[in-house]
């Protein structure tokens, strides 16, 4: 097995987002780049609408951190839509929670600093909820549990399987 990196085309190239006149941004876009590849989606129409929509949550943060949500679709890869829109959260999660961080470290009031902790500890909370949402879309394994020990006593029964209760089945006659 290999060392060398991943030499899949998202990894390799992404939009370089600049900021143009007014609110728009302009983005140098690499030869033969396809936003679906990308974001791991079907589609030309939903990938742009998760691209640009993941930029826009950025909101004046966009300025210094477009560059930041292109490179993390790269780096996570998305497998589906519901993997490039949870990165598109995550990033925007992220970018308000360190943010935030940020402008508490230099606060004089108690009330501004412990309001901006309170954002911030709610914010690093759905961060880890979006990081868990992820990991277990992408394992789509059943849950399993395991059983370490069981006791049976005299008279009692144990069954290992599946049990389900239908209720009662009236029997007409």
């Amino acid at each position: 097995m290999s060392n060398e990196p991943k030499t899949t085309p998202s990894l390799r190239t992404y939009p370089n987002l600049t900021k143009g006149e007014g609110n728009d941004f302009e983005a140098d876009i690499p030869s033969g780049w396809v936003v679906q590849d990308l974001m791991g989606m079907q589609t030309r129409e939903a990938a742009t609408g998760v691209y640009t929509t993941a930029v826009a949550a950025l909101g004046k943060a966009a300025e210094t951190h477009a560059n930041f949500a292109s490179a993390m679709f790269a780096e996570v890869e998305p497998r589906d839509a519901l993997e490039a829109m949870l990165v598109a959260q995550m990033t925007a999660t992220h970018v308000a929670m360190t943010t935030l961080s940020e402008r508490m470290t230099y606060q004089t009031s108690c009330d501004v600093r412990e309001s901006l902790e309170r954002s911030v500890s709610r914010l690093s909370r759905t961060y880890i909820a979006q990081m868990d949402a992820l990991k277990k879309h992408r394992s789509k394994a059943q849950q399993v549990v395991r059983v370490e020990r069981v006791d049976v006593h005299d008279g009692g029964q144990a069954i290992v399987g599946d049990v389900s209760h239908r209720g009662r089945v009236r029997d007409e006659k």
